[in-house]
């Protein structure tokens, strides 16, 4: 049985580590990982535009109107996180084909190319052409994935087979990765265009279209489920356990579904208009990852009897704070630390349900969508959704507390012994 049970486990992480490992998940991880500066500049001036104050306070907006800095203040998150598509579509390629040792930066452009080839322009009788901006924001982040996986592909192929045209040595780099890239471009050109024609053909109309109806619609069905998330954290809970990158393994499929929910709140803030999710990006970082989940760890490591541990929760609760847990992860460690196990594995999902259930009944406020990965706690809680989200995670820091105390007590007082049994050691040792 205990054999069974091992190889099963084995094959479980086996899969785990396989997807960590995949080069095309961890190209979107990376690249959707690289758009977060751009995220987060852009929802943060959304805030200038609708501090929470503001929306309530009409001479804050009377004055926003009046100056004429009302629709100024609207091109930022146009420009970041209206079109975030188009960058998504060039970061993703470009980290895949970096791992391929591919031209990154011409694999970008290329799949910025091949996204904008399949959406649907209008064309008038006046010959004016006219694009939906939101098809370039949260509404496009899917086409562009699966557009940035494919030209690579492409890439691959192409110089696989040495179908591209070689410069003689000494003509400037850029130039001959721009003639490399003339086949290799006018077939992704001609092979995305021809999936255009073959579309509009077909009750469907376009490939983004498809690509909503088939991947979009139900992984957003899936991420707005609140049990579907509770069983997402555990899952990132005990991979982290077996030393496995659980955000990467397990929230990599979902991440552009809870980007999109974010952003769509965030669309709704800037309107003015009710906020449609819970659930996105932001909730998981709010209450299920950082100070909400460690807390307790550090707190109890900071009055602990061993030295060792005392020395460590110092060290990792300025990181511990900012929401990084790796210093905590392999220096206590809880990876394969089967005496905080229960903790480690399951404190986010217990903080993910208490959240939603209270957002749910209205005592916690929707999230505006701003993104605030990085930031320390209270203070992302404070930007997405006020006092009352802030407060809040002081709770679940003190429910922490609770949950981590008698698992990191009896971590210690076997650490503690130890310690005193190598001190008796070596004085031994010494008067020897």
């Amino acid at each position: 049985m205990a054999k069974e049970k091992t190889s099963f486990i084995d094959r479980i992480l086996g899969v785990a580590g396989k997807i960590q490992e995949n080069p095309y998940i961890k190209a979107v991880s990376s690249g959707l990982a690289s758009l977060m500066p751009i995220i987060i500049i852009g929802s943060l001036l959304v805030i200038v535009t609708t501090i929470a104050a503001g929306i309530s306070n009409p001479g804050y907006q009377k004055f926003l109107v009046d100056s004429g800095i009302k629709p100024l203040l609207q091109y930022p998150n146009l420009v970041t996180n209206g079109v975030l598509s188009i960058y998504t579509a060039f970061a993703i390629a470009y980290n895949l084909a970096q791992s391929q040792e591919q031209d990154g930066y011409m694999a970008g452009l290329l799949s910025i190319m091949a996204f904008l080839v399949v959406q649907p322009f209008n064309i008038s009788k006046s010959g004016s052409v006219s694009l939906p901006i939101e098809l370039l924001g949260a509404e496009g982040i899917f086409t562009a994935i699966v557009v940035a996986l494919i030209v690579p592909v492409i890439m691959r192929f192409f110089k696989k087979h040495n179908l591209y045209i070689k410069m003689p040595n000494g003509v400037p780099e850029m130039i001959t990765r721009s003639f490399a890239a003339l086949t290799t471009g006018g077939a992704v050109l001609l092979i995305f265009f021809g999936v255009k024609i073959i579309f509009s053909q077909t009750s469907v109309e376009t490939l983004p279209s498809l690509i909503k109806l088939l991947i979009q619609t139900p992984l957003k069905a899936l991420g707005s489920s609140w049990i579907a998330l509770v069983v997402i954290m555990a899952v990132v809970g005990l991979l982290w356990f077996f030393g496995i990158h659980g955000h990467l393994v397990a929230l990599s499929v979902m991440l552009p579904v809870y980007l999109q929910m974010d952003l769509e709140n965030l669309n709704a803030y800037q309107a003015g208009k009710p906020l449609p999710n819970i659930i996105g990006y932001s909730f998981i970082n709010v209450y299920g990852a950082g100070a909400v989940v460690l807390f307790g760890l550090v707190f109890w490591l900071w009055r602990a009897q061993s030295e060792r541990y005392r020395i460590l929760s110092r060290l990792s609760a300025i990181p511990m704070l900012m929401g990084i847990g790796e210093p905590l992860a392999f220096g206590v460690p809880f990876v394969l630390n089967f005496t905080l196990l229960i903790p480690s594995a399951f404190s986010a999902s217990i903080n993910i349900i208490l959240a939603y259930l209270a957002t749910a009944v209205n005592i916690l406020p929707r999230f505006n969508g701003v993104n605030i990965a990085g930031m320390p706690v209270l203070v992302n809680g404070f930007l997405v959704g006020g006092w009352r989200v802030a407060l809040f995670q002081v709770f679940l820091c003190a429910l922490n507390v609770a949950i981590w105390a008698p698992f990191v007590k009896r971590l210690d007082r076997t650490e503690y012994a130890q310690e005193l049994a190598n001190a008796q050691a070596t004085d031994t040792q010494t008067e020897g």
